[in-house]
């Protein structure tokens, strides 16, 4: 295995993010915060001067990147960037703990959307806007590595880099991907850009905007208040929230092929009317059970079974406040469970959203349905068929791994937080929860459980060993396992 290549665009990654902390410390020194921007600079001097240094040491490095070294780059990123990315929020004090610091880091930086903060109104500005664009980078980080990672995963259907490098056919490969990559980041850029404005014409604070368009369109789901109710007290607001939710959640192919002139792309895709059909019937299901079981009227239900469900099926994680009169969280248990099955569902491949992908579940679905019929007709043959192109055994073999390992994983981790003295309902809704990368979503669903002689009320009362099975669990999650587990494996390292 050919190590510089990896730690040469490691480098590079830590020299980007000294650049984005520039962003932040101005904001500081806008608004005479001086500790706060002081925090900022230190952070970005020693996260460049690393990164630097990792360039420098590999410059004369020219190899290429392959299947083993993606892997351990994509590895390596995930977890050496929240590192220095939580430098500003343990330097400025506003999470005096490294392990709490490194938590609300990797939370970002996965989308997760877990805080430990606890008093976000207490907070500067420029912390809240650095945890937003932590997450933004991460979703963006993240469609380009798994669109490098797809054809190791056998995932069918396209990924954007590819269409992207498609289109530059008379460049040279490293220049192609390079223009793909620009390609990408214009397109995120300028949907990141819209749902700014948009959140903004329909009336929230221009500061808010910009992070929430941030948490947003990176389903990341970090917010900016403890009082979610004042920023989801729009009804406009929180219908721009579930465009960008689903337009986060979409395959970034799809987004690729429509800026390049393909305005039908989105109805040709077969995860694209998954999807929407998942947040209909989601819609539906949850509407009806909270109808029967609690005592809100009809249009708040409808608002709250429609904005939990797009929340839950992008893995962004936003919650509305308080669905009961009595001023307690309240949620029926046949509408909890469905919205943790939700999350673990997911969204679109190739998007930035978390959870087992669409792809895969209605790929299971059609094995299942192979299956059943080869019970009435042995010798028949069955072709599974995704997007109108036939699967291979690779493909299908893939997906069924994928739901194994993910299901295992789920127990395991439901088992470890167990140990740590949590009870089932807690240890099971953050083993969802955070597995699919929406950890944000937990809190309301576990508000009444005790832990200890305490109620629940945010991650920073989790016991550390806890915070630290969150911080494996949202990594795999995210890097979607193999690419980490690979690294545990002997051969990957034999030439």
């Amino acid at each position: 295995m050919l190590l510089a290549p990896a730690f040469m665009i490691l480098g590079w990654s830590l020299v980007f993010l000294s650049g984005l902390m520039v962003l932040p410390l101005l904001f500081s020194l806008l608004v005479s915060q001086m500790f706060v921007a002081t925090s900022f600079f230190m952070s970005a001097i020693i996260t460049v001067f690393l990164g630097g240094g990792l360039v420098f040491a590999t410059r004369t490095d020219t190899a290429s990147l392959g299947r083993r070294e993606t892997f351990l780059t994509a590895t390596l990123i995930w977890v050496i960037v929240p590192l220095f990315a939580a430098l500003p929020l343990y330097l400025s004090d506003a999470i005096p703990s490294a392990t709490n610091a490194y938590f609300e880091a990797l939370s970002g930086f996965t989308t997760n959307g877990a805080s430990i903060i606890e008093n976000l109104d207490d907070q500067a500005p420029s912390v809240l806007l650095w945890r937003s664009l932590i997450q933004w980078v991460g979703g963006f980080t993240l469609i380009v590595f798994v669109s490098l990672l797809a054809s190791a995963f056998n995932i069918p259907g396209n990924n954007p880099l590819t269409r992207a490098i498609a289109k530059s056919t008379r460049r040279r490969l490293s220049r192609r991907i390079r223009f793909a990559v620009l390609s990408i980041l214009k397109i995120y850029a300028l949907l990141t850009a819209i749902c700014i404005v948009a959140l903004w014409a329909v009336g929230m604070p221009a500061f808010d905007a910009i992070c929430y368009a941030f948490s947003t369109i990176s389903t990341g789901g970090f917010t900016t208040s403890d009082d979610t109710g004042a920023i989801f007290s729009s009804r406009s607001i929180e219908i721009v929230l579930m465009v960008f939710m689903v337009i986060g959640a979409l395959n970034f192919s799809l987004h690729w092929s429509f800026f390049n002139g393909d305005r039908k792309a989105y109805f040709k895709d077969s995860e694209y009317r998954y999807l929407l059909m998942a947040i209909v019937l989601g819609s539906f299901a949850v509407f009806w059970l909270m109808m029967a079981e609690t005592d809100m009227g009809i249009f708040d239900t409808i608002r709250y079974a429609i904005f939990n469900t797009v929340s839950a099926i992008t893995t962004t994680g936003y919650n509305l406040p308080l669905v009961s009169s009595t001023g307690q969280y309240y949620w029926p248990v046949g509408a909890l469970f469905l919205i943790l099955f939700l999350i673990t569902v997911g969204g679109s491949t190739g998007s930035t959203a978390g959870g087992i992908k669409l792809m895969r579940v209605f790929v299971l679905f059609k094995l299942s349905g192979a299956e059943i019929k080869r019970l009435s007709f042995p010798s028949g043959v069955f072709p599974l068929l995704y997007g109108g192109r036939r699967l291979s055994r690779e493909q299908i073999m893939s997906a069924w791994t994928f739901f194994v390992i993910y299901c295992f994983a789920l127990v395991v981790v439901t088992l470890l937080l167990a140990f740590n003295g949590l009870d089932f309902q807690s240890s099971l809704s953050l083993a969802v929860t955070n597995l699919a990368n929406a950890g944000s979503a937990a809190q309301p669903l576990i508000t009444d459980v005790q832990i200890g002689t305490e109620n629940f009320i945010s991650y920073n009362q989790l016991p550390n060993a806890s915070k630290w099975i969150l911080c494996i669990t949202m990594l795999v999650g995210r890097l979607e396992f193999f690419a980490v587990l690979s690294l545990f494996n002997p051969a990957l390292w034999r030439r």
